[in-house]
């Protein structure tokens, strides 16, 4: 009966030369094929996903590198199992190849395997970039995981990537540790020609280690590591006993650095205190003293700031009182220049006099400068021309055109007549005038705006400007007065302009006139100034003069408390210099303590005898203390130095029974006891020498009860493989066979050990003494022998495995190999129960999930035999392939192995031929 849980299919699609291969794993198979067509490749491909580790990985003549390359030609090869498990119902686990490398990756995932969906719309395979992305298209999440990680999810490691541990566990063990040791004799399952009676050896040592502690024994180290001790102790007994001398010296030197320790541990912290306040005061008195020094100096230099700022002002006051003293002087010589004037009115008309004669003269000169004497006559011309026509203006200012015609005439047609008359006609006097409004009227009305319409002429007016504006007397007059000053200073320009030279130097003149006529305006404004500030200048004077005079008083008491605070600052000096010599004294000791080794640093942890002294400890005793102190600490390193000295000497004569104690304190400590121990000592070592005779068979106790144990499991294993029918055997069994040379020489010692321990015999396990008995000597020396070629002796040296077969009648016979125990059948059976077997042993009993086991050279069974093989794997939990050239009818599945045209392999779930026998056809 197939179990509901476990392997259910193989697909191999583009690999070991299969186009497409769908092989079942849920019921026993019959795979047909001829020899060396692909029946084992296909098998062997399950190596990738069961046994996982490439170290383990075995393709009998084909290397590694070879076979990757026949499994995985591309980056479309696949090796894929589908699996159901309890917890997670279908999975499938699966390699895909990564390509150029021949490389390979796995993957899984949860649901069912469907070949469909590894292909793309086209038909071909997708490739493993494209492999997460196609099967998440048909709704499968699958990851890709390293090897390392994937063996752990197959044989229930670690939990990864947020999934429960039980996820792809396919092979639960009762021991995690037990993995390595399955995926070997799974290998051997798949390829049981290769299984011998060395590996079922070290497979069922393996399975049972657990009940084996794993030990080794090197009998010549344990004999010698027993005897070795007691021989030491000897040695060191008889050391201490011919050092008696040296070891009482060692512990009075050891009883003077003890009382020196608890001194300096005492007198430390006092010394610290001592020095911390020593500290605090030299601190606090010499800033005292730094205050009150700079206190004073601040003083000095505010005196001296005062000082400088008296000289600076004394200065200020001097150079004042000059300068008033030559305001005074100044004062007398402008009243003597300005006797005889009597305001400053009369200086001011004089400048403003010069002035326009100055002026007037610069522009008789710019004139004659800048015209020629034709320009100046045309222009005198110009304005005797304007006198004439102001003067006719002036004559007919009552009664002239102009008027005439603004009372006949409108503004319009006034302003036309205007722009169009010349300024004299608009002036002429009624005598020089007719005028026929009427007429003149009709004749304005008659032209068009801005133009001037005359026989012959049309003119245009609009940019022409009015000729004549009536002005009153008063303005006439106006303009009359500055024509004539403008004809006047044009008629000078002509007279200058014949005598240039001459007018130039009267204008240098005149000029000069008008600077010294300005000075003495200002000296004039200079001498009234004076004249006015002169009481205030006495006044400043006289208070100048006072102020002197108290600056000077000043400066003779500054000078007197200045060297009043220079006595006091040498004071301080002196009571600073003082603290610094007390200062440097003490710090001198201290820089030359004795106690800055690191050997202080932890004094306190060490042994030493507590000390009662003065707890106080006065400033003015520091240093004396310190000089003590130091003493204390130089005979401390004297002490150190003598100890070692001694410790050396002990050594030297062979005390070195406590070298390695965990300090040389306790070292020390252990001599010194010791030595006052050697009566005792002496009846300790007579006691410990006859433990060392029970304590060196002590390990072979051991291994001799680990042999006894593996031959109890031994008994347990072949219960359950001996109720399994192989062919025609009536006995198949595995058992261990004693190494008889090293049991015996193990039970021989054991035996005398008993003896000793129970006081029959002592003398004859003296390591000292030449072993009287020859049986023992030799099985001593073999055991010693032994442990040295083989580096230890374990309990796999005291056994080998034989299988034990025997038929129907006849007596079982031993054979150390199976292969050639019985027919090729026979031997293919008893392989394959083996195998199972011991893959049974490491399962979790509590979960069943059914495997696969194969089997070649099927044919070598009869029917009978293949059914048994069939049902024996089946109640171990695996299915059986049978590999044949023909059919085997006793399976469940025929599957035959088809070669396509293109040489590829083929095998299709539609060729699966499922075979039942005709009893339950026929029911």
């Amino acid at each position: 009966m197939s179990s509901d849980y476990g392997f259910q299919q193989l697909v191999l699609l583009n690999s070991a030369g299969y186009e497409r291969a769908e092989l079942p794993l849920d019921e026993s198979v019959s795979l047909i094929a001829p020899n060396n067509t692909g029946k084992t490749s296909l098998i062997n491909a399950l190596q990738y996903l069961l046994i996982i580790d490439k170290r383990h990985l075995d393709f009998g003549a084909h290397d590694k590198d070879k076979a990757r390359r026949f499994y995985f030609p591309s980056n479309s090869s696949y090796i894929l199992l589908e699996v159901t498990l309890p917890e997670s119902g279908s999975v499938v686990l699966g390699c895909v190849g990564k390509g150029f490398s021949h490389d390979y990756e796995y993957f899984a995932y949860r649901g069912p395997l469907d070949i469909e969906e590894y292909r793309l719309e086209n038909g071909k395979l997708v490739t493993q970039p494209r492999l997460l992305e196609q099967l998440a298209h048909h709704g499968r999440t699958a990851n890709f995981y390293s090897s390392t990680d994937f063996a752990e999810m197959v044989y229930g490691g670690a939990r990864k990537r947020g999934q429960t541990s039980s996820d792809f566990t396919v092979f639960r063990l009762e021991n995690r540790n037990d993995a390595s040791a399955y995926r070997q004799v799974l290998t051997r399952t798949l390829r049981l020609d290769k299984l011998s009676s060395a590996e079922v050896k070290r497979h069922l040592l393996q399975i049972f280690s657990r009940q084996l502690p794993d030990s080794v024994v090197d009998f010549k180290q344990e004999w010698d590591k027993a005897f070795a001790e007691v021989n030491q102790d000897r040695e060191q007994y008889n050391a201490a006993r011919n050092q008696q001398g040296l070891i009482d010296d060692l512990e009075k030197l050891q009883e003077e650095r003890l009382t020196i320790r608890g001194r300096i541990i005492a007198r430390r912290p006092l010394i610290d205190d001592g020095l911390e306040r020593w500290q605090n005061h030299y601190h606090t008195q010499g800033q005292s003293l730094q205050d009150q020094h700079q206190k004073l100096e601040r003083e000095e230099a505010e005196l001296l700031a005062k000082d400088r700022e008296q000289t600076r002002r004394q200065l200020e006051l001097n150079q004042r009182l000059q300068t008033l003293k030559a305001e005074e002087t100044r004062l007398a010589e402008l009243e003597n220049q300005f006797a005889l004037v009597t305001a400053r009115a009369q200086l001011e008309q004089q400048l403003t006099t010069a002035i326009q004669n100055r002026d007037r003269q610069i522009a008789l000169l710019a004139g004659a400068d800048s015209q020629s004497g034709a320009a100046l006559e045309r222009q005198i011309q110009r304005e005797k021309k304007e006198l004439s026509a102001l003067s006719k203006e002036q004559e007919t200012l009552s009664d002239n055109l102009y008027l005439t015609l603004k009372q006949h005439v409108s503004e319009e047609g006034l302003n036309v007549l205007n722009r169009s008359l010349n300024r004299q006609l608009l002036t002429l006097s009624p005598r020089e005038y007719q005028l026929d409004s009427a007429e003149l009227h009709h004749w304005l009305q008659s032209m068009p705006e801005d133009r001037l319409l005359l026989p012959g002429l049309n003119l245009s007016l609009q940019n022409q400007l009015p000729q004549h504006e009536q002005r009153s007397a008063e303005e006439i007059a106006r303009l009359t007065e500055e024509c004539q000053a403008r004809l006047q200073a044009l008629e000078e320009q002509q007279a200058a302009a014949r005598e240039l030279d001459s007018q130039r130097k009267r204008k240098l003149e005149l000029e000069q006139e008008a600077k010294n006529l300005e000075k003495g305006l200002e000296q004039f404004d200079e001498l009234k100034r004076l004249q006015n500030t002169h009481p205030d200048r006495r006044k400043e004077m006289g208070a100048a003069n006072r102020e002197l005079t108290e600056i000077d008083h000043a400066q003779k008491q500054a000078s007197v408390r200045q060297q009043a605070l220079r006595d006091q600052l040498q004071t301080l000096a002196n009571q600073k210099q003082k603290l610094e010599a007390a200062h440097q004294e003490i710090d001198r000791i201290r820089q030359n303590r004795g106690d800055t080794d690191e050997q202080f640093n932890w004094l306190e942890d060490l042994p030493h005898t507590p000390w009662v002294g003065d707890p106080e400890l006065p400033l003015d005793r520091l240093a004396e203390t310190l000089r003590e102190y130091q003493r204390d600490c130089q005979r401390l390193k004297d002490l150190d130095r003598d100890l070692h000295h001694l410790r050396i000497t002990l050594h030297s004569g062979g005390l070195t029974k406590f070298q390695y104690a965990p300090s040389t304190e306790e070292e020390i400590r252990l001599m010194v006891e010791f030595r006052h121990h050697l009566a005792r000592e002496a009846e300790a070592l007579e006691k410990k020498a006859r433990s060392a005779v029970v304590t060196v068979t002590a390990s072979l106790r051991d291994l001799r009860g680990n042999l006894q144990s593996f031959e109890n499991a031994m008994h347990e294993f072949n219960r359950l493989i001996s109720r399994r029918r192989l062919s025609d055997l009536k006995v198949f069994r595995i058992q261990p066979v004693h190494e008889s040379h090293l049991v015996d020489a193990i039970d021989l010692l054991i035996q005398t050990a008993e003896k000793v321990e129970s006081g029959e015999s002592f003398e004859l396990f003296n390591q000292t003494s030449v072993l009287d008995d020859r049986q023992l000597d030799q099985a001593r020396q073999l055991l010693i022998d032994e442990g040295s070629a083989r580096h230890g002796l374990k309990v796999a040296d005291l056994f080998r495995l034989t299988f034990e077969l025997g038929k129907e009648n006849q007596d079982p016979e031993s054979f150390d190999d199976i292969d050639s125990a019985a027919s090729n059948g026979t031997v293919l059976m008893a392989k394959l129960v083996t195998g199972l077997a011991m893959l049974y042993l490491m399962q979790d009993k509590t979960r069943q999930i059914q495997a696969l086991c194969y089997l070649d050279e099927a044919l070598a069974l009869d029917a009978a035999n293949q059914k048994s093989l069939i049902k024996t794997a089946s109640e171990f939990g695996f299915a059986l392939i049978f590999a044949s050239p023909s059919p085997l009818i006793t399976a469940h599945y025929c599957v035959p192995i088809q070669q396509r045209s293109n040489g590829m392999n083929h095998i299709s779930r539609k060729h699966w031929q499922i075979l039942q026998p005709l009893e339950a056809v026929e029911a």
